[in-house]
């Protein structure tokens, strides 16, 4: 009888939570809901996970040919680009905008810094300066035309894409070849056995995402992402911010348009190629979201080094490369599935 009193005085709740606590079913199937939930609300903890059990996997099954130095070094090089990238991608999205033309002002920044060697037979130096200085313009016609014009980020850089990709092949119709043995060191030499590009991008990452984590500037992109007229209206300078974020992206389009050449020893016209595809995905993956005011940089970078794995894989196991694209653009719509999901579990 007493007994029946106890149980009688404990509420629905109370009763739950000792079913759950008596049961190590019940509590390991507790423990994997929440565990896969926090996953689906941390991108970036999801992307940690799929690449451990990705590189698990392949060392398992193809060691051989995965587990190589070679290998390894190729996939640390190969996401050197979009790692760049990504980098002003996610700046951009963090304040609720984006640049479809990135590919574009890559190839055009790394013919005009190869133009600069071969054509005007100028130092090394300044043919990089020069790559840079082109990327910065295209990033500034970018910004002055969704900020001043207030045309559409979407629109605005998708008709860019094509101007910039126009002017690139009238310069130098299929590119440049062998510009110099000085200019290919920048992209070539290696130190602690990875290809100095690599060693860039690692630069540039982790002082973007101190500036971005830590400094009252870039924190502010999070406030015009989340409620640009509330920034407006709160003081923050906000198209000045966003003519600035298209700067810097287009900086760091130079940048890897420079390197990307000083690698290949040759300016191709097609380097940029489908890029602002694979950088999109990423930084969705690592979640920036659509709609602005999220995201991390280290989480685009791990969206970035996902992919590179991903498009490794395919490789090593002999899948066609026609499918790399089809992967990605799938896996895009899954992250910004992930991303409605979130918001709307929110509301």
């Amino acid at each position: 009888m007493a007994i029946d009193e106890t149980i009688t005085g404990l509420g629905p709740a109370s009763i739950k939570r000792m079913a759950v606590t008596r049961s190590p079913g019940r509590r390991v199937g507790h423990f994997a809901k929440e565990f896969g939930l926090s996953l689906v609300r941390s991108r970036p903890k999801l992307l940690v996970v799929l690449i451990v059990v990705l590189g698990a996997y392949m060392t398992i099954a193809h060691s051989s040919q995965f587990m190589t130095t070679g290998n390894l070094q190729a996939v640390a090089i190969n996401a050197t680009t979009d790692a760049i990238l990504v980098v002003g991608m996610m700046i951009l999205m963090i304040a609720g905008v984006f640049d479809l033309s990135i590919g574009s002002t890559l190839g055009l920044s790394g013919v005009a810094s190869a133009m600069f060697v071969v054509n005007l037979h100028q130092s090394t130096a300044v043919a990089i300066l020069a790559g840079l200085a082109v990327g910065a313009i295209c990033g500034l016609v970018n910004g002055l035309i969704v900020v001043k014009i207030r045309i559409n980020a979407l629109i605005a850089t998708l008709a860019t894409l094509g101007i910039f990709e126009g002017i690139t092949q009238l310069l130098s119709g299929n590119g440049v070849d062998q510009i110099s043995n000085n200019y290919a060191a920048v992209g070539q030499n290696t130190f602690l056995g990875l290809q100095l590009p690599v060693w860039i991008a690692v630069v540039i990452v982790g002082a973007a995402a101190f500036a971005v984590g830590r400094t009252t500037y870039f924190r502010r992109f999070y406030f015009i992402g989340g409620n640009q007229k509330a920034a407006r209206l709160s003081g923050i300078r906000v198209d000045r911010l966003v003519l600035t974020a298209f700067v810097l992206m287009g900086v760091l389009a130079g940048v890897a348009g420079v390197l990307e050449a000083a690698r290949l020893n040759a300016a191709v016209v097609s380097a940029g190629t489908g890029e602002e595809l694979t950088v999109i995905t990423a930084a969705v993956l690592g979640g920036a979201s659509l709609a602005g005011g999220e995201g991390k940089i280290f989480g685009g970078v791990l969206g970035v080094i996902f992919l590179s794995l991903v498009t490794n894989c395919l490789i090593i196991i002999g899948v066609t490369v026609f499918w790399q694209n089809i992967v990605v653009g799938l896996v895009l719509l899954v992250a910004v599935s992930l991303d409605r999901w979130k918001r709307a579990s929110r509301l």
